[in-house]
């Protein structure tokens, strides 16, 4: 072989392997390229769980906050209602008790609470109830003949007592409250003894 022809065989399997060397790199990109937008787009994808997370750990310490203030408030409340009340028991020993109606209400206001409210519930209960004993007291003291007995005058209460219901039945049911109602049957079993 003639050394022409060599060099026209090497030339051409260089031009060959030029052209193929091309297309195996043109072929190797795709793949490479999508390697690299997925590790793009999950590196995108993890900054923004990671800035998520950092937002919710700040949106917890702001609920904890929150939560902290709230708690103190609640506390500072119960306090103040705590030493209201000392303040109420306190203004009810010291205070003479009056005798009130049997219908007697005494006005309270809604910010004094719920303990409050119960205290209140109690004096009228006890105010009644002396008012009750008062009454029976000069009942008893003037006898007068003409004067009805505790039934009479409470004929309600004692059908509905005879007919079986609860005091928070009779209570409802005759606008007197639980203690007055529970007060008045053991006043009638004195009388009848």
């Amino acid at each position: 072989m003639s050394p022409w022809i060599i060099i026209v065989i090497l030339g051409a399997c260089a031009i060959a392997y030029a052209y193929i060397m091309p297309r195996k790199n043109k072929a190797q990109e795709p793949g490479h390229q999508l390697v690299q937008e997925m590790e793009s787009t999950l590196e995108h994808y993890m900054t923004e769980i990671e800035n998520d997370n950092d937002a919710l750990i700040q949106r917890v310490a702001e609920m904890k906050g929150e939560a902290t203030a709230a708690d103190q408030r609640m506390q500072l409340q119960l306090q103040e209602l705590q030493q209201r009340l000392d303040q109420l028991e306190q203004s009810k020993k010291n205070e003479p008790v009056a005798t009130v109606p049997h219908s007697g209400n005494v006005s309270v206001q809604s910010s004094e609470g719920l303990q409050a409210q119960a205290l209140v519930k109690s004096v009228q209960a006890e105010a009644a109830q002396q008012a009750l004993e008062a009454d029976l007291q000069t009942s008893e003291v003037e006898s007068l003949p003409g004067r009805d007995s505790i039934k009479d005058r409470y004929a309600e209460l004692f059908n509905l007592h005879a007919e079986g219901k609860s005091m928070d039945a009779i209570s409802k049911q005759t606008g007197i409250q639980r203690g007055e109602v529970q007060l008045i049957l053991q006043l009638a079993e004195r009388e009848e003894s």
